[in-house]
């Protein structure tokens, strides 16, 4: 017979997690001294790493002493696809955390200029955005409905993913006036192969954009849209009518996006 430190030993795990099983009717010592001593005999090591690799695996107590109790083969395994289903489904989402965190690392990184209200031309790659639905009423409580079923649908991990982010404005000519009652939808960018469910695509367009970043607030977005509105005037700037407004930052301060913003149009040729 072995002492239950020497069986902890064997087994490869603690004094304590036997005792814990004995206590729990999970798994109990061959014999009990008058002085309360636990002893176990060399058989049972195999029951009990059994027991331990389900324990690693995340079964409960319940659950092991349910596949303890399966009297035949056939029983056992119906309980034993039960946690294959479990260890497949975890597996899958460690393969999701491994893609959203290999995304996030493999980001280039860019020198994003703090610099506020100060318009200026930049050249832009294509990007793929998923979008969200177009908004109604532009209301915090709409944007935040919104923002709470893009993410559910596409998935909330890819909030870290650290790709771009932002909203598409229809908005013509740079109207500031316009802005507030302004119809948006969210975007976030994503690859060709990413799976994204039923939720629609856009393209963002390759070519020089004129833009200026300015605080996310509606009173600071209409003044940096005015700024813009001046700049493409003088310069005699053709735009299109899609406002792009992009974060620049992956910590969403209010309605969704972060606390500074980038505003871009593309420039028509």
């Amino acid at each position: 017979m072995l002492t239950i430190q020497k069986f902890a030993k064997l087994a490869g795990t603690t004094r304590r997690t036997l005792i814990f099983y004995d206590e729990k009717d999970l798994f109990k010592p061959k014999e009990v001294a008058a002085n309360g001593y636990r002893y176990y005999d060399y058989d049972q090591l195999y029951e009990a790493t059994f027991i331990l690799e389900l324990r690693q695996l995340g079964l409960s107590i319940s659950e092991i002493k349910t596949l303890n109790s399966a009297t035949d083969s056939h029983a056992l395994n119906e309980n034993l696809k039960d946690v294959l289903t479990k260890i497949n489904t975890q597996i899958d989402n460690l393969n999701v955390l491994q893609a959203t965190l290999n995304t996030r690392f493999n980001q280039p990184t860019e020198a994003t200029t703090s610099v506020r209200n100060q318009p200026f031309v930049e050249t832009a790659p294509a990007a793929l955005f998923c979008h969200s639905r177009q908004s109604v009423a532009c209301t915090e409580e709409e944007i935040a409905e919104i923002y709470a079923d893009f993410y559910d649908r596409l998935g909330k991990l890819n909030l870290v993913n650290k790709q771009d982010s932002g909203f598409r404005t229809q908005l013509p000519n740079s109207d500031a006036n316009r802005y507030p009652d302004a119809s948006f939808c969210i975007l976030k960018a994503v690859t060709a192969t990413m799976d994204t469910g039923d939720l629609p695509r856009l393209e963002k367009p390759a070519g020089d954009y004129v833009s200026i970043n300015t605080t996310n607030d509606t009173k600071h977005i209409c003044i940096g849209l005015r700024i813009l509105a001046e700049y493409i005037a003088k310069n005699h700037i053709q735009i299109n009518d899609h406002l792009w407004q992009m974060n620049l930052d992956e910590t969403f301060t209010s309605k969704g996006a972060s606390n500074l913003v980038r505003l871009q149009y593309q420039i028509q040729a």
